[in-house]
């Protein structure tokens, strides 16, 4: 009999047959039918323990017989905590820009074409005669000025350029205090805010 469990241990299934590919985590162990099984069974990779006691959360290992927390049980649940409120701290610190640079009103395909407004519009800045296409374009379709346009898209980049670096400050000063966090209490404390650069 084939026993298959997940990366924490714990039991998922059994076949009678050799398992296929496993999902990414998973691993399995051969058990002779004849062996004894309690009703919760548990592994460490090596071999295949049991017990009739449930565990009482997926973070209990089964040892001697006794479910008990692993010894880095702390260290796991502030890592795994570390982890996702990084996560959080990307996810709304891209919200955050994308709310106030307009990014989230705008079709992806035009949003992808705003680094090569900012580039023409700088070398417009330095070259009132330097070539911007798109920007001709876009002014074209919309009649308007072209050198309206670039004026106001040069506006725009040097606003959207100080605005992400204000925020890309904060953000790594935030991720440096997350990181740096030794306990939960700590990084609960830890606000995820953000603010606007003063010219913006």
């Amino acid at each position: 009999m084939f026993y298959i469990f997940s990366s924490d241990g714990h039991f998922a299934e059994q076949m009678a047959v050799m398992p296929p590919i496993l999902p990414s985590g998973y691993f399995y162990l051969e058990v002779a039918d004849s062996e004894e099984m309690g009703e919760y069974l548990f592994s460490d990779g090596r071999v295949v323990l049991s017990t009739d006691v449930p565990p009482p959360s997926r973070d209990y290992i089964l040892k001697n017989g006794e479910w008990v927390l692993p010894e880095n049980h702390t260290e796991m649940i502030l890592s795994a905590a570390k982890k996702q409120k990084l996560k959080d701290l990307n996810d709304s610190a891209q919200a955050f820009i994308d709310t106030n640079s307009g990014a989230n009103l705008v079709p992806d395909f035009e949003f992808a074409s705003w680094s090569i407004q900012a580039s023409e519009a700088k070398a417009w800045r330095l070259d009132k005669n330097a070539p911007t296409p798109v920007l001709d374009g876009i002014a074209t379709a919309r009649g308007i000025p072209a050198d309206t346009l670039k004026a106001a898209a040069l506006r725009k980049t040097l606003a959207y350029e100080q605005l992400a670096a204000h925020v890309a400050g904060q953000r790594q000063a935030l991720q440096s205090k997350i990181e740096a966090a030794k306990t939960q209490a700590a990084l609960d404390k830890i606000a995820v805010v953000f603010t606007l650069p003063e010219a913006v």
